[in-house]
């Protein structure tokens, strides 16, 4: 009874003009696909160097086990 209600606030919008040649020029291009095979890439040569890593490791302990 004694409080205000909050009133709506008032703006002005004016619209742009669509532009496709300009809109085009001012839009950076993207190319989504390059980015998947990069990461497959790098997922496929960091399992690589694991395994390779691995038969490395074996290979050692191997030969140090039949010195003893």
């Amino acid at each position: 009874m004694f409080m205000r209600l909050a009133k709506h606030r008032k703006f002005e919008y004016t619209p742009r003009i669509y532009n496709p040649k300009k809109d085009d020029q001012n839009r950076p291009k993207i190319d989504f696909h390059s980015l998947r095979h990069r990461k497959q890439n790098k997922s496929f040569i960091w399992l690589l160097a694991l395994l390779f890593l691995v038969v490395y490791l074996i290979i050692t302990l191997s030969k140090i086990a039949n010195n003893f």
